[in-house]
Order: C-alpha cells, then sequence, then structure tokens
C-alpha cells in the first residue's frame, strides 16, 4: 500500500498501537494502553480523527447514574516524562488538549487511578461535585406524596413566607454566604424585605422580578441553616426558576435584578445539583449578562444603549443612597460579572468543557469591600481585605485556550502569587485550596517527575491542611459549600500523587474530614467519593506492598555475597552473623592501634624513648 493512502485503522491508531502493528480501538486510552497502563498518544498531524475517536468514545462509555452523565469520558495522554527546553514550541492542539485534562479534576484522579493500578482504576467521572442533592426532611417525604409542592406559576413571596422569617434568612445569608460572595449589599436588602412585605397596593401584591433575589437568598438561608430540605424552600426554588426562565423569553434587555437573580440561581445549582444543570446555568448567566452590558464601564459609550434602568435597591452603593441605585452604580455591575466569570470559570474547568468568554469587555475589576458592604461590628482591617475576586484574574489564565499557554516558571510564579494571600474566611481558603490543587495539577502535567520545589511543596501542603480544618470547621457549622466535599477528596488524590513522608502523614487528616462531611450529608455522592478515596488509598497500598516484598526478595537472593568473607564457607549468612561482624567492627575501632608489624613495634618503642627523655621540653606546648 502506498503511503498516499494510508491504511484507514493506522488514521485512528495510538503510537504504541502503530509501534506493536496491533490493532487500536481508537479511545482515550485505547484498550491496549489503558490494559497496559501505558501512556496513550496520538500524532499531531491525525488530531482532526483523534478528536472525533475522542467523541464517540465519550458517548459510548459514560457512566449512567444522572450525576455522571455531563461528564465527557474523554482524558488526553500525559505529558512525557522529559520536559522540553520550550514547551511554547509544541502543538496547539495538543497543548490544549493536555490542558483541559489537567484542569479537569475528574482526569487526575483517572489519571491517578491508572497509574497505580489500571485494572481496579475508578472510571472517569466527577467524584465529590458538591455534598449531593438535598435530602427530603421526614415530614416532607411523609407528605410529598399528596401535596402539590410546585406550581405552573410563580407564588408570591409574601404568601410563602412571612417577613421575620425572611428576616431571619437573610441573617443566614449574610452570615455565611455573603463573606464569599459578596456581591450583594445587606442594608438594601433589608430595605427592599420591608417595602414588600408592608406595601399594600395591588401591584405589590403579585409577582415581580425582584423576588427572584428574594427567594434565592431565603432559599441560600435555608441550605445554610437546615441538613434537610423543606417544603418552603422547595417552594422558592420553585418561583425563583419560573420568574427567571420566564426573563429568558421576554424581548426586553435583562435588568440588574434579573441578572443578580441568576447570579444566585447559579451559585445555588452548583452547590446542589448535578454538574450539567450548574454549567448551563452559568453558561446562561454569562449571556445575560452581555445581554444587560454589564461586562462593559458606565463610562464606555457603547453601554450606554445597552442599559436598562432598573428600581433601586438591588445592591448598595458605596453612599448607601436607595434613590440613585441600579445599572449607574459602578462597583455592583463589576460584582456580579464577576461573580459570573468565577462560577462559569470554575464550572468549565471542573467538568472539562468550554467557558464563555465575553470579548471587549472593559469592566474593571472589583474594588475593596466598601465600607457600606461590611458589617457595622467589624473594625477596618489594617490591610487591604483579600476577597474572591483577587483570585479571578489567576484562575482565567489557567484557560487552554488563551492567548498563551503557561510554562513551568509562568505557573510556579502563579502558584507563589496565590500562596501569598492571607484568607482568614473558612470558604475564601476553601477556594485558595481548590485553585493552588488546580495549579498543581497543572505543573505536575508538564513535569510528573518534580513539579515543585521543596519549598513550594511544603507551602502547599500546609495550605491543603488549613483547607481540611476550614472544611471541618464549616460542616460542623452547616455551610454545605461545593468545596466542602470538593477539596478533601481532590487533596487525598493529590497527596497518593505527591507520595513523600509529608504527604501521606496529612492523609489520615484528609480521609477524617471527608468522613466527617459524609456522616453530615450522607448522600449517594458522598458516599461514592468516599468509597473512591479508599479505593485509590488501598491500591496505593497494595502497589507499595508490591514493591516491598520486591525489595526483600532481592535482599534474600543477595544476602549471601553481602556475608563477610571468613564466614561464607564456614557457616550460613543470617542477622546474627552480621551483627556480630558489625560488633566486631565497632570495638576495632574503639581499641587503641596497635602495631602487628615487628618493624612498626621498633619505631613505636623509639618515638616513646624520645617523648620521655624530652618531657619537659613538651610540656609547653
Amino acid at each position: 500500500m502506498s503511503e498516499s493512502t494510508p491504511r484507514k485503522r493506522s488514521r485512528l491508531a495510538c503510537t504504541l498501537c502503530q509501534s506493536r502493528k496491533r490493532k487500536c480501538s481508537g479511545g482515550q486510552p485505547c484498550s491496549t494502553c489503558a490494559q497496559t497502563g501505558a501512556e496513550c498518544q496520538y500524532n499531531a498531524r491525525k488530531k482532526r480523527a483523534r478528536s472525533h475517536s475522542l467523541y464517540q468514545a465519550s458517548l459510548s462509555e459514560r457512566p449512567t447514574d444522572g450525576w455522571s452523565n455531563a461528564v465527557p469520558n474523554t482524558i488526553s495522554g500525559t505529558a512525557s516524562a522529559t520536559v522540553q527546553a520550550s514547551p511554547r514550541r509544541a502543538s496547539t492542539s495538543e497543548g490544549v488538549t493536555h490542558s483541559l485534562q489537567a484542569n479537569s479534576g475528574a482526569a487526575f484522579v483517572r489519571k491517578l487511578g491508572l497509574k497505580i493500578d489500571p485494572a481496579h482504576a475508578p472510571r472517569l467521572q466527577l467524584f465529590a461535585w458538591n455534598v449531593g442533592e438535598r435530602m427530603l426532611s421526614p415530614e416532607l417525604s411523609s407528605a410529598l406524596p399528596s401535596m402539590p409542592v410546585t406550581a405552573p406559576t410563580p407564588a408570591n413571596i409574601t404568601k410563602i413566607l412571612s417577613q421575620e422569617e425572611m428576616r431571619r434568612l437573610a441573617a443566614i445569608y449574610f452570615e455565611k454566604v455573603d463573606p464569599c460572595y459578596k456581591f450583594l449589599d445587606r442594608k438594601m436588602i433589608f430595605t427592599r424585605v420591608s417595602k414588600r412585605w408592608e406595601s399594600s397596593s395591588p401591584i405589590d401584591s403579585e409577582e415581580q422580578p425582584y423576588d427572584a433575589v428574594l427567594c434565592g437568598v431565603a432559599a441560600f438561608g435555608y441550605l445554610f441553616s437546615r441538613r434537610e430540605i423543606i417544603a418552603m424552600e422547595l417552594r422558592l426554588i420553585d418561583t425563583a426558576r419560573i420568574l427567571l426562565d420566564k426573563s429568558i423569553l421576554a424581548a426586553e434587555t435583562p435588568s440588574i435584578e434579573i441578572v443578580t437573580g441568576w447570579v444566585l440561581r447559579a451559585a445555588y445549582l452548583r452547590m446542589t445539583a448535578s454538574p450539567h444543570a450548574a454549567w448551563m446555568a452559568s453558561c446562561t448567566l454569562m449571556h445575560l449578562i452581555e445581554a444587560a452590558g454589564l461586562h462593559l464601564e458606565t463610562s464606555d459609550p457603547e453601554a450606554i444603549d445597552l442599559l436598562q434602568e432598573s428600581p433601586p435597591g438591588i445592591c448598595g452603593s458605596q453612599d448607601g443612597d436607595i434613590g440613585h441605585q441600579g445599572t449607574s452604580d459602578p462597583e455592583t455591575r463589576r460584582r456580579l460579572f464577576g461573580m459570573a466569570r468565577h462560577l462559569n470559570t470554575w464550572i468549565s474547568f471542573d467538568l472539562g468543557r468550554s467557558r464563555v468568554v465575553l470579548h471587549g469587555a472593559t469592566a474593571l475589576s472589583p474594588t475593596s469591600t466598601p465600607q457600606s458592604r461590611k458589617p457595622a461590628q467589624q473594625a477596618p482591617p489594617r490591610v487591604p481585605r483579600a476577597e474572591l475576586f483577587h483570585l479571578l484574574p489567576l484562575s482565567e489564565n489557567l484557560d487552554p485556550t488563551g492567548p498563551s499557554p503557561q510554562d513551568l516558571p509562568e505557573l510556579e510564579t502563579a502558584l507563589t502569587s496565590v500562596l501569598d494571600l492571607l484568607y482568614s474566611e473558612p470558604s475564601l481558603i476553601l477556594v485558595q485550596c481548590n485553585l493552588i490543587l488546580c495549579i498543581y495539577r497543572r505543573l505536575r502535567a508538564l513535569n510528573p517527575h518534580g513539579p515543585l520545589s521543596s519549598n513550594l511543596l511544603d507551602r502547599v501542603l500546609a495550605l491543603a491542611g488549613r483547607g481540611l480544618r476550614a472544611a471541618r470547621g464549616m460542616v460542623a457549622s452547616t455551610c454545605p459549600w461545593h468545596q466542602v466535599a470538593n477539596v478533601p477528596f481532590q487533596v487525598v488524590c493529590s497527596l497518593l500523587a505527591i507520595d513523600n513522608r509529608a504527604a501521606l502523614a496529612l492523609l489520615a487528616d484528609a480521609m477524617l474530614t471527608l468522613r466527617e462531611v459524609l456522616a453530615a450529608y450522607d448522600t449517594p455522592s458522598m458516599r461514592e467519593a468516599y468509597s473512591t478515596a479508599y479505593l485509590l488509598i488501598a491500591l496505593h497500598q497494595r502497589r507499595k506492598e508490591d514493591d516491598t516484598r520486591a525489595l526483600a526478595e532481592v535482599l534474600r537472593v543477595n544476602a549471601a555475597a553481602a556475608a563477610p568473607a571468613d564466614d561464607r564457607n564456614d557457616k550460613p549468612v543470617s542477622r546474627t552473623a552480621f551483627t556480630d561482624q558489625s560488633q566486631k567492627q565497632e570495638q576495632e575501632q574503639t581499641a587503641p592501634d596497635v602495631p602487628t608489624k615487628p618493624y612498626l613495634f621498633v619505631i613505636c618503642y623509639l618515638l616513646t624513648s624520645v617523648f620521655a627523655t624530652n618531657r619537659a621540653e613538651f610540656r609547653w606546648f
């Protein structure tokens, strides 16, 4: 067959199958490489055929459970053991595929399992995506068959909750959620609550767009105060969903109220729903941001026609003026845009999917926390308070579709920058730890045999310990952030990949944290995550035991050759023989040197005589 018309089979074969002249399944990894645990790589010039085969493999090998249907079953080959002098010279397509694998925690777990034991490695799926779906309360479970929880039309929030209950739930939100997701103003929210419940106008008794914001705040209040879902939380979720879904079909430009409601919805789904639902909500949120022009500064002439004035009071301005709120507040716009980018970026990274990038964005980064957004009892800090938005540029730089892929020095610089940030809020510590673990996966993909210096590695392990302590504290205080489940699981996998004494010493703490999360939120998702982590540790231990047996066999076979020469022919070598020989050597080292040659005795006698004769002269020296 001529080279101009190659065989069809070779176009879908990996390099290992080509060299062995075996039939390749075309998957990633292929069946042969999966059985042997070898690195499955394809030539860059056959990227198109490879991508098609990967897509077909992902359709045929996806898990059947609902939590994993959204995860594409693709995993690219790992980087070679040696790092080339210039990683930027590599093919762009190979770099994008490789970075997608490194960004995804699911791919990292799969690759770790294949490295430890290819025959028993966990399948490719997202473990510990969150603490799992909300469990029904006992009273709701018994009343659910005869109780219409949802309705085709949104309910009035004033008919669902009393004003006192709404204020209680809002206080829980600002106590537990706002320190991390800081885009709402406490004073403005409570002002709108008072107006909504105290108004007697017929117009106010109907549904309003701002009800989606209040429903989202109240739903978070229940989420962070109860481990089981109740009927009122279900009605709040359904009311917000109907209001927000109607806004997509509306002819007018989405208002700040609608965008704020979508931010709350995407964040809530990230903590309670499946990966696909959260990803779709985050992408929709980014498109609404663009439609509302929130990615543009208000001073930009192009943004003037995109703005639609909303009723006041969504998010407070720095001066606290209620009457001049809405789209004119640049800080509100920046924080909503920042929240949308954060949610969409990290959900896309975890799933290995593309994120929504708004080209031509001119919005600046959010400034430090305004005084009106801080609690009254909080003293002003001496240093600028670190927030979630400080990590956003570093997170977006990990996008493999960016203008320039990052190499080892750039990733190490980013790692140092993140480690230098000091967070005291437990939720922000988990966000910082999640970013550190992602950067570490990227570094390990580029250089598997030595991604970090000992100093940086010690700092990463120290931050991982802080993250585990923060996760346990949040579980105890009923704060079911998604990082509470995700970070401990990824820490377990990273510790097994690091595989040194310090990392293995932290492994017990990581499993303890994962077990406490499982005890608090006993969901199928958490049970699967804990059992998978236990399996990885068991496989790692089995591999260590196999290595120990191999070393013991080498010592047994070569024990006779290592025995002393005098004892080889007289008696068998044993542990006692080695002990006696070592003791004999120690006695010889501590005993005074006695010459054994005759002429050495003469020399020693002469030197002693000279010293005795001239003792008086030597006493001064």
